[in-house]
C-alpha cells in the first residue's frame, strides 16, 4: 500500500501518492488542492512522449482551408474574398496559414489554423471588421466603374 507524501515549497503544497521508493517507470502526477499540476517522469518516458507527439496526425492543407473558409465565410455567398493555398508553418507549433485576397489580388488577412486541432485563430470581431472592410472596398470599386 502506498502512502501520501507531501513536497513542500514556499509557493505551493503538492500531494502525490508515492511509495517509499519512487518508481519512474510510470509517470507520477503531482496534485495541488486535488488538481493535477505537474508530472514527474523518466527521461525515457519523456522521449517516448515526444515521439508520440511528433507522430500525432495533422490536418491536411485542404482541411485547414475548409476550416478557415467556414470560420470566415460562414453562410456568406458571393463574397469578394477568396482563399489561396494554405502555407505550412511548423514552428513554434505546427499550423497552416491561409491567405485571403480581394478580387484584385490584395492580401486582406492570413488566418492561422492549428495543425492538430483544426482550431481557427479568427475572432468574431476580426471577421466582422474584415467583412466590413471588404464591403467598403467593393463599394468603392463599383463607384469607380
Amino acid at each position: 500500500m502506498s502512502e501520501s507524501k507531501q513536497i513542500k515549497e514556499t509557493a505551493a503544497d503538492y500531494l502525490t501518492s508515492l511509495s517509499s521508493t519512487v518508481d519512474l517507470r510510470h509517470p507520477v502526477v503531482l496534485e495541488q488542492d486535488g488538481e493535477p499540476m505537474a508530472v514527474l517522469m523518466s527521461v525515457e518516458s519523456y522521449e517516448r512522449y515526444q515521439r508520440l507527439l511528433a507522430k500525432q496526425e495533422q490536418i491536411s492543407a485542404g482541411e485547414a482551408r475548409r476550416a478557415a473558409d467556414q470560420a470566415l465565410f460562414g453562410d456568406l455567398v458571393g463574397c469578394a474574398l477568396s482563399s489561396d493555398d494554405p502555407i505550412w508553418a511548423p514552428k513554434p507549433e505546427p499550423h497552416w496559414r491561409v491567405p485571403y485576397r480581394l478580387f484584385d489580388g490584395t492580401l486582406m488577412i492570413i488566418v492561422t489554423v492549428d495543425a492538430h486541432t483544426g482550431a481557427v485563430s479568427l475572432t468574431e470581431k476580426e471577421r466582422a471588421d474584415l467583412l466590413e472592410q471588404v464591403e467598403s472596398l467593393v463599394a468603392e470599386a463599383n463607384a469607380a466603374t
